[in-house]
């Protein structure tokens, strides 16, 4: 039939019907069915014998009113999503953004978390040296690192103006804050801090960081929720494509983002008014401009193969070592005067890595556990101060931690010695020593070669532990140890302290040694990720790791540097300063440690310090010139862990994520500002904390000497 056809006749037909319901009769002809007879249309009626083609409708005009789906409808084009298979497609701004993500965890019922990372041969950021960069270790572990960066990034700029900052940390825990931090298990918010990245680059996106002030809990999932962020013009900031069609339950063609819904739906339904519709503070899933969730790795998962190579080793050499030789017995003079003798050897220590020398990984077996190599000879330095030989007193033995690239030689460390009558004795630690130099040149190259770096530096822990259990057994009573009948050395109970990069090095030496329980960290701080930015150091190594051959891109170096942090966590000062208060599973026990820190540090900045002192739960000295956000204070006479910051009014290290100017003197003040000395030996030989600095902790910086 027409669909336009004649209206008249059925107008007719109707007066006739009615006029005729209205009189009681029924006279005419039969009765007539009216009714749309188009066939073509939706409601097309085949019963109808009067045409009512005006009342016809047809599919596309279904679709139009309803914009909805139903029977007989036709269904809506999914919507176009920028993908890129091995990538976190809520997105585009790069393959890893935001980081970490659950897009890389794959469900695995054999780890511990249930979860495994998934890293594809694109995911990585590759180098102009190696386009394609592969960390086969990486998915092995079973969750994000607990020391990670978090971080993401917009088309626009937000402006972070009234965010929690560093300062203003407690700001982030109000829930109409725009970025929150929850942890899933418990829905608390946690504390962080948000910082855009002052490195960013004039063409790219800048760096959205949620700065988070410790270590995150292992084996635990957390959300990231950012909303109502608005620009320097006060515009709002636009949510990325594939995020949006997720929160707005709008079918794309990304396999990735359709994968993730079912999650997505229960993370909103947690997170927002579905969930909460009654609180005060719930979220509008409306206003949400990203949403991402992940999962950090357990403990096992992070330290489980520095924990095997340790038993093993310690379990090969008994409970007394398997030996140590001396190549020279130095007797040191200062003006005349007798000040130390410098003894220098090797020990031998189990060894895991396929090599001595870096760059070298852990020879592992059919499973992907360690596997014993060889036993190698491993060189030692030992100071015995004079003072030992004045006094007729033993000098307890201390286990020294160099600094950056350093090693383990304890010859300049005889003022301290003397001042208070201790030995010390250091091994390099191998993977950030002296001869790792080159190899990590190539690293910044190809951030693949870290984890040659790191699992050399795990091997180096394990010949700490090997070294102090084989001077406290078969190597305690050396001839060299003698002075006239007298034994200088005292290696019953030994400590450890280290400045700097021994600083950091110290929790897993201690925590990986059974025979250590106390120590005493310089200028330290926690979370490699977290400090190299800010550290002076990272100049050394900048030109090569941004220039054609390595990372050009800042947003390519945020992402490695970020991933390297998992390669690092089974030696990281963070990993066993969570351990620290109750240990781990009997295979780490419980431990004590005194921090010193200077104000304006240039090379291990503040910010890590206190984070470093908050993840171990460590209190604070009430003469302290500062006070973090956090932390307990604590008062002359304290037993137990304590932190201290000294000021000596240096000029401030600058803000955000970028360094300072050296030469800088903040760094190495305090190990030459005697009272911090006197704190740090006393604390170490007794456990207890005096207030050397009688109420207040600032300092001249005239007159400072480690002599």
């Amino acid at each position: 039939m027409n669909r336009n056809g004649n209206s008249a006749i059925s107008v007719l037909l109707v007066a006739i019907m009615l006029l005729a319901g209205c009189s009681g009769q029924v006279d005419g002809p039969e009765e007539q069915v009216t009714g749309c007879t188009d066939e073509t249309a939706i409601n097309y009626n085949p019963d109808a014998t009067n045409s009512d083609n005006s009342s016809c409708t047809y599919e596309e005009e279904v679709e139009e009113e309803t914009g909805g789906v139903g029977e007989g409808e036709v269904e809506q084009a999914p919507i176009s999503v920028p993908h890129t298979d091995g990538c976190d497609n809520t997105n585009p701004i790069h393959c890893m953004l935001p980081f970490p993500s659950d897009a890389f965890l794959r469900d695995d019922e054999g780890t511990e978390t249930g979860l495994r990372i998934h890293y594809s041969a694109n995911s990585i950021p590759g180098s102009g040296l190696s386009p394609v960069v592969e960390i086969p270790i990486l998915n092995t572990r079973d969750g994000a690192s607990p020391s990670t960066q978090i971080m993401t990034a917009f088309v626009s700029e937000p402006d972070v103006t009234d965010l929690a900052g560093q300062y203003t940390i407690g700001k982030s825990l109000d829930p109409s804050h725009p970025t929150l931090l929850f942890n899933l298990q418990t829905m608390e918010l946690v504390p962080h801090w948000v910082e855009l990245d002052a490195r960013s680059e004039p063409d790219q996106s800048t760096i959205l960081h949620i700065r988070t002030i410790q270590a995150l809990d292992h084996n635990t999932p957390f959300a990231v929720v950012i909303r109502n962020l608005v620009d320097s013009q006060g515009e709002t900031i636009l949510a990325h494509e594939g995020f949006a069609a997720l929160r707005d339950g709008v079918v794309s063609d990304s396999p990735d983002i359709e994968s993730r819904r079912e999650k997505y739906e229960d993370i909103f339904a947690q997170l927002t008014n579905e969930g909460h519709p009654n609180s005060a503070n719930a979220i509008s899933r409306e206003t949400l401009q990203a949403v991402w969730w992940f999962h950090t790795a357990s403990t096992e998962s992070i330290v489980g193969d520095v924990i095997e190579m340790r038993n093993d080793a310690l379990d090969r050499i008994g409970t007394q070592g398997l030996g140590c030789s001396v190549d020279s017995n130095s007797e040191v003079f200062n003006d005349g005067n007798r000040t130390h003798w410098l003894i220098t050897g090797t020990y031998t220590s189990p060894q895991y890595t396929e090599s001595f020398f870096a760059p070298t990984l852990i020879s592992r077996d059919s499973d992907g556990s360690p596997s014993f190599v060889e036993n190698r000879e491993i060189p030692f330095w030992l100071m015995i101060p004079n003072s030992a030989n004045e006094s007729g007193n033993p000098a307890p033995l201390t286990v020294w931690g160099h600094g950056f690239l350093g090693e383990g030689n304890t010859s300049g460390l005889s003022g301290w010695g003397n001042e208070n009558n201790v030995a010390m004795i250091g091994t390099s630690f191998y993977g950030w020593a002296s001869d790792d130099v080159i190899s990590i040149e190539y690293a910044v190259l190809n951030i693949g070669f870290f984890q040659h770096q790191a699992e050399r530096l795990q091997q180096s822990m394990v010949n700490q532990a090997v070294m102090v259990r084989t001077f406290m057994g078969v190597c305690s009573d050396l001839p060299e140890f003698y002075q006239n009948g007298t034994k200088l050395v005292d290696a019953s109970s030994p400590t450890y302290t280290g400045y700097s990069n021994g600083g950091l090095r110290g929790p897993s030496i201690i925590g990986l040694s059974p025979d250590l329980n106390r120590g005493v960290l310089w200028a330290g701080g926690s979370a490699f990720s977290h400090i190299i930015e800010r550290c002076t150091q990272y100049d050394r190594f900048y030109e090569p790791f941004s220039s054609s051959l390595g990372y050009s891109n800042q947003m390519d170096r945020a992402i490695v540097m970020s991933v390297a942090q998992y390669l690092w966590d089974p030696t990281e000062t963070e990993t066993f300063l969570y351990m620290m208060q109750d240990g781990y599973n009997g295979e780490v026990q419980p431990f004590e440690l005194m921090t010193l820190f200077s104000i304006a540090d240039f090379q291990i900045s503040n910010i890590s310090s206190s984070r470093m002192m908050r993840t171990g739960g460590i209190p604070l000295l009430d003469s302290s010139t500062i006070t973090p956000y956090g932390v307990q204070t604590v008062s002359d006479g304290h037993n137990g862990s304590v932190g201290v910051f000294f000021d000596g009014g240096y000029e401030l290290a600058p803000e955000g994520n970028v360094y300072g100017q050296e030469p800088h003197a903040a760094h190495n003040a305090i190990g030459g500002l005697k009272i911090a000395r006197l704190m740090a030996f006393n604390f170490l030989m007794n456990g207890t904390v005096i207030d050397t600095c009688e109420g207040d902790c600032t300092f001249s910086s005239e007159g400072l000497s480690w002599s």
